[in-house]
């Protein structure tokens, strides 16, 4: 154990090095950057002001079930590679505008910090699961003062591993007293993140879905401004419409890694109209895939059944066993969002048309960079156990079920809805 907290350590203070930008929270500033809400899955965690209603009379927390997302995190995917291509071609030819040129000195800055560390967690990331941390722990004291063990669970990917070092750090800093036992590998990821491996198994609606949105994305872009304000006459990039959206993502990536890049800004090359539709289809994209939609949304939200039951029997130990404090699970959007559906949450869960979700069901409000989930059990001293939900740490109301009052259901209600058995 104590191996492990010394290389979760020199982990921790590798992301965190050089962190003066800290003070510069999206909560305070979001009026002055206002496009970072349109960066959908992208959009840096708000670390908005806590509130709680107060419990019945009697009832204390003493179990969290936990789920989060990894934290700011570099670009996956060939965005950065593609953006870079078109570029650098046309620069060759001499057919950049002055624009164009200003902005691929700008997109080597961002391939510069991208080489080697894509998909990497960000130093932004590494600090906002320090600070969940810490908020979880002084949010629910009673859970940590009074029992000791904490279950941590993660899948594979490095950036989540990461997360998870740098969530279990500071929540060790905070109560000492905590014991954490750690486990990755396939047979967890494919608890923590089952949409993935569904998707696989059902091909035909992962193809129908991408060209659904697709689709969505071709009738609501126009990119000739964009590229004619980049591209001399005659020498657009092959795919506008790519180009337009992979350049949109580059540009929403900027915030995860704003200390990396020194608040570099891409939007700037983006008209206001350009940045509402590019934001409008990835935004719809991600929902699709993701959410609770009309179009697949029973079939993401089955495929959380298994997560669902997981929970439900390790909160029942955690109900029999007065030693657990809390079950940890660090993961990826596709694992997260399903949940929301599953539980038929108001807001995170809301079904409605894909092409309706950005003002609907708004990603960047309910899946940014680092977003959570939290199931808090409470207890009386007649052992009646009650249940709140927090999404992305506010309090959430479960479609279908009568609460006790506020947001507080009986866990008797709740369980049934989670499933009967799981493989641990």
């Amino acid at each position: 154990m104590k191996n492990w907290i010394s290389t979760v350590a020199a982990l921790a203070l590798a992301c965190s090095a050089g962190a003066d930008w800290r003070g510069e929270m999206p909560e305070e500033l979001v009026a002055l950057r206002p496009n970072e809400r349109t960066a959908s899955v992208y959009h840096s965690y708000e670390f908005e002001p806590i509130a709680d209603t107060p419990p019945p009379d009697g009832f204390k927390p003493f179990y969290i079930s936990h789920y989060g997302r990894h934290g700011s995190r570099y670009l996956t995917g060939s965005a950065v590679p593609d953006v870079m291509s078109a570029l650098e071609k046309a620069n060759k030819r001499n057919a950049l505008t002055g624009t164009g040129r200003s902005l691929l000195a700008d997109m080597r800055k961002i391939a510069a910090v991208h080489d080697d560390m894509k998909g990497q967690l960000a130093e932004r990331g590494a600090w906002e699961h320090q600070r969940l941390a810490r908020r979880m722990a002084g949010r629910f004291p009673e859970v940590f003062s009074r029992r000791r063990r904490v279950h941590c669970r993660s899948s594979v990917s490095p950036r989540v591993l990461i997360s998870q070092a740098n969530f279990t750090m500071a929540l060790k800093d905070a109560a000492p007293q905590l014991e954490f036992d750690f486990a990755t590998g396939e047979r967890h990821h494919k608890v923590i993140n089952p949409l993935h491996w569904a998707r696989m198994d059902k091909p035909d609606i992962a193809t129908r879905s991408e060209k659904i949105a697709e689709s969505f994305a071709k009738d609501g872009i126009d990119p000739k401004p964009l590229v004619e304000r980049i591209f001399t006459a005659g020498n657009p990039p092959k795919k506008p419409i790519k180009f337009a959206q992979a350049l949109f993502e580059c540009a929403s990536i900027c915030q995860c890694c704003r200390c990396e890049l020194g608040g570099l800004d891409i939007y700037r090359y983006l008209e206001a109209g350009e940045i509402e539709a590019l934001s409008r289809a990835m935004s719809a994209r991600h929902y699709l895939v993701m959410g609770n939609s009309e179009e697949f949304g029973e079939f993401v939200s089955a495929s959380e059944a298994k997560l669902g039951r997981d929970m439900a029997v390790r909160a029942e130990a955690a109900i029999a066993d007065d030693r657990i404090a809390a079950d940890l699970r660090f993961g990826h959007d596709s694992g997260l969002w399903p949940l929301a559906g599953f539980m038929e949450f108001e807001g995170p869960g809301d079904r409605v048309k894909f092409a309706d979700s950005p003002s609907a069901c708004p990603s960047w409000k309910w899946l940014p960079m680092a977003a959570n989930f939290q199931m808090i059990l409470y207890r009386n001293a007649k052992g009646e156990v009650l249940v709140k939900f927090l999404w992305n740490e506010r309090e959430m109301r479960v479609r279908g079920v009568t609460p006790v009052s506020g947001p507080y259901y009986k866990w008797s209600d709740i369980r049934p809805r989670m499933g009967s058995s799981t493989t641990r």
